[in-house]
């Protein structure tokens, strides 16, 4: 049968067509392997309706454009959508190969959005615990990106390294991944674009979306410099004047302000937190990046030139200790 889904928002996008077909008995293995609540997505094919759609809104996608809802779509349309692939990635975090059954991220967009979508500036993506890391919609279109949903024989997990032990994090619903083994471009990346437990797709403009934490027209070309590098690997968890990620503090908040920190502390802690706090959460700066001590430099210029720039309060989400949420990753 066919399935219409109907897109929305201030334009009006065309409906998108998405062919429901009978899946196959691998596939229905995999749907099982990959929906439990823990971190598997769809237990039995034959539950009750009403279990079926909270199994859906548990297992969706949830697309958007300048944040107008474009479609939801639950794993299983995904799957009978497209072609699942195993792909095999160097992970991250686990720092070793590792197979997904995966679907590929642009052959998606394009049905969700039309191709319409490789013009635009940048894809952010939202996961369960909040954290909303942004990528570049041409690092998408010059690399392999994929939205895994399983790992074949095994639980939806990884052990990744946290608070300076390992622990297993589930990926669910979804995870992107990159084709990293014969790209050294992405492999140097490291983590960077690889965020998992993701709910949300949005085409965005950056300075649409944090018009406060753009530096202002007078900084130096080398604080626009990193501007891009701190929405590249710091917006994902801190927000600058209440813009950004909701896991770290506010760094531009009163009394809390970058500037007053001298350039070499600052340094060292983006260089490597742990210099000051052995199971500091907050991971090092990519060590892999080319150009490393460049981007630093930036990122400590762009942070200057955001100190006493409409400070807020700080907004992150603390627990009864005072403790920020551990950094999601990715």
């Amino acid at each position: 049968m066919a399935r219409w889904i109907r897109t929305s928002g201030g334009a009006r996008f065309a409906l998108t067509l998405l062919w429901v077909v009978a899946a196959s008995a691998t596939a229905c293995a995999e749907e099982t392997a990959v929906s439990s609540a823990s971190a598997r997505a769809g237990e039995d094919v034959a539950a009750p309706a009403t279990a079926r759609a909270e199994e859906d809104v548990a297992t969706s996608l949830r697309f958007a454009r300048h944040g107008e809802p474009v479609a939801t779509l639950p794993l299983v349309d995904l799957r009978q959508a497209f072609v699942a692939e195993t792909l095999t990635v160097h992970e991250p975090y686990e720092d070793r190969e590792v197979a997904f059954r995966a679907l590929p991220l642009a052959a998606v967009l394009d049905r969700v959005f039309t191709p319409s979508w490789r013009e635009e500036e940048e894809l952010l993506f939202t996961c369960r615990d909040g954290y909303q890391p942004t990528i570049p919609v041409q690092r998408a279109l010059d690399h392999d990106a994929w939205i895994a949903f399983a790992r074949p024989g095994a639980n939806f997990t990884i052990d990744k390294l946290e608070s300076g032990r390992r622990q297993q994090v589930s990926l669910a619903p979804f995870y992107l991944v990159w084709e990293n083994l014969e790209d050294d471009v992405v492999r140097a990346e490291g983590d960077y674009g690889w965020p998992y437990q993701l709910v949300g797709i949005d085409l965005v403009r950056a300075g649409d979306r944090f018009p406060k934490m753009t530096p202002p027209a007078s900084a130096p070309p080398l604080a626009h410099e990193g501007y891009t590098a701190f929405r590249m690997y710091c917006t994902r968890c801190h927000p600058v004047n209440g813009e950004g990620g909701s896991i770290g503090p506010e760094l531009n908040a009163p009394g809390r302000e970058v500037g007053v920190r001298d350039e070499a502390w600052l340094r060292r802690w983006i260089d490597d937190p742990s210099q000051f706090a052995p199971n500091a959460r907050m991971p090092a700066l990519d060590r892999g990046l080319p150009d490393r001590a460049q981007t630093l430099d930036a990122l400590i210029a762009y942070l200057r030139a955001m100190a006493g720039t409409n400070a807020t309060t700080d907004p992150r989400t603390e627990d009864a200790k005072g403790q920020a949420r551990t950094p999601h990753g990715g």
